[in-house]
């Protein structure tokens, strides 16, 4: 049962029938294509890593004092489980890195006090009277929370 050429060149249906069909998918499609865009578009920023900087009680302490230190969203909502390492600024911190762990949301920063927990020894130099610390945040692993470059400095004086 072999069909002729002359079978097919006589059967009109395929030349009318496709370009109709063409036309119902590409409307379809393209009715589709808006309606996806269209929701994608609702969606917010909720996919991006969430930002985290440090934050203390006081921003200026003084030799034998202390400051919690507490790692914040940009909200403003403090960060469970991050770490804080300190380094040296202007003031040369002898004992650094120094690791704080904010578990409850803060950890308490004690400037050459060693009587307490995580003290700080600092360096001053013969005519300072005053320097800064740099603090870094190492975020939860578990976490989509990614650091800002610019974290403030504590300011320590004597």
């Amino acid at each position: 049962m072999r069909r002729s050429n002359g079978d097919f060149a006589g059967d009109e249906r395929a030349i009318e029938g496709l370009p109709i069909r063409l036309v119902i998918a590409l409307v379809v499609g393209v009715a589709a294509l808006s309606l996806m865009m269209n929701v994608l578009g609702q969606f917010d920023d909720s996919f991006q890593d969430e930002t985290v900087t440090v934050e203390f009680s006081d921003e200026l302490v003084n030799v034998g004092e202390s400051t919690n230190v507490s790692v914040v969203t940009s909200e403003g909502e403090p960060v469970e489980g991050a770490y804080v390492l300190v380094r040296s600024g202007s003031l040369t911190v002898s004992n650094a890195p120094v690791e704080l762990n904010t578990t409850d949301g803060y950890a308490e920063l004690n400037i050459k006090n060693s009587n307490q927990n995580n003290p700080i020894d600092v360096d001053f130099r013969s005519d300072q009277k005053r320097g800064d610390i740099e603090l870094e945040v190492i975020s939860p692993s578990d976490s989509d929370y990614s650091t800002t470059e610019n974290t403030p400095k504590l300011v320590v004086y004597r």
